[in-house]
């Protein structure tokens, strides 16, 4: 059963087993991630999602999260995401989070 409201928190058995196997993956290794982790992955997975959604366009993808652009602009700097043209490492437009290939 999934329950959803705009301003509160959504239960959803499917999200559940597929954090469970997210957590299975990462601790398979002797990892352990803090919440502040977990919280940053999924804050730069949802943030990469939305850019790809907008086409890169940062202003529609802060209306689509529902905050400020500067706030994302702000967020983008704190986790590492870039858009391509940035990092002068691609040839088409793109996103990178840092960390990644």
């Amino acid at each position: 059963m999934s329950h959803r409201s705009d301003d509160g928190p959504i239960h959803d058995s499917a999200a559940e087993t597929l954090f469970a196997e997210l957590h299975h993956r990462v601790t398979e290794n002797g990892t352990r991630l803090t919440l502040r982790a977990w919280l940053d992955q999924a804050e730069t997975w949802r943030i990469l999602h939305a850019l790809r959604e907008a086409g890169g366009n940062r202003s529609a993808a802060a209306r689509a999260l529902g905050i400020g652009r500067r706030t994302l602009y702000t967020k983008m700097e704190k986790l590492g995401i870039h858009p391509a043209w940035e990092t002068g490492g691609a040839t088409s437009p793109g996103l990178r989070a840092a960390g990644s290939a």
